[in-house]
């Protein structure tokens, strides 16, 4: 699936690259999970818990996000996008802001979402040109399709810190909100906040499926009837490129 998507991408690229309404560039910014474990503050990026002091000494314990993107402008209200990222989330029931009795469970995670391949569209609430020499701003919303790659987890007996079994694949439906701007002819600088919903429920550990689970395993605990969702939060920087075509007789 991911390399069918992938090849989908490079075809949509190099077919449409020829005139100026293309981007390319990066994301980075925070995550955060919302879910069964922690706290379920909607938008929290970059949770940390520790010490200030010891903030660099601990980067390993950050959510984060990072990717590449490639946008195809059709005009200046609607574009087609195309993601890659990688991300690290988690929550622990002891954070503050965690109901009372998560902190008395006490259960926590960390996930890799290590590929995770996004087709979609963009809307732009006002019109956006990428060949004006004015600055061009625009608040904008993004959905479309996720296919992620992540690793299952599971609760040791005994245990309340979730640990690896295997990795698995699921679809998740994004629903972005993001204000961009065009300071220069060339690059164009946003920050979005993507709330995505997940066709899972174990992100967290709380619903594992194994073979004989049940002797090496917690019981599933939490409601199964909603699906995790986690958010990436940070900033966009995207280089416009291609040459206008010319339509001059020969």
């Amino acid at each position: 699936m991911i390399r069918k998507i992938l090849y989908l991408a490079i075809f949509l690229i190099f077919n449409t690259s020829m005139s100026q309404n293309n981007e390319i560039g990066f994301f980075l910014g925070g995550t955060n999970y919302i879910g069964e474990i922690g706290p379920t503050t909607y938008i929290d990026p970059f949770k940390y818990e520790g010490s200030r002091l010891d903030f660099f000494k601990n980067l390993d314990k950050i959510n984060y996000a990072f990717g590449i993107l490639y946008r195809k402008n059709f005009d200046n209200r609607i574009s087609a996008r195309i993601q890659l990222n990688y991300a690290k989330i988690g929550s622990n029931d002891n954070w503050n802001g965690s109901e009372k009795f998560r902190k008395q469970r006490g259960k926590s995670f960390s996930n890799k979402i290590s590929g995770e391949i996004g087709i979609g569209i963009d809307f732009n609430f006002f019109e956006f040109d990428l060949k004006s020499e004015d600055i061009q701003k625009t608040p904008y919303v993004h959905t479309g399709f996720n296919f992620l790659r992540f690793d299952a987890l599971h609760y040791p007996n005994g245990v309340n810190s979730a640990v690896k079994y295997a990795s698995e694949t699921t679809f998740s439906i994004p629903i972005t909100v993001g204000y961009k701007i065009k300071p220069t002819r060339d690059f164009i600088l946003g920050f979005e906040i993507s709330a995505k919903h997940t066709f899972t429920d174990n992100l967290d550990g709380s619903y594992p499926n194994f073979e004989n689970m049940q002797f090496y395993s917690q019981k599933p605990f939490g409601s199964n009837l909603s699906q995790d969702w986690y958010v990436f939060s940070g900033l966009t920087i995207t280089y416009i490129f291609g040459s206008e075509p010319c339509y001059c007789p020969n």
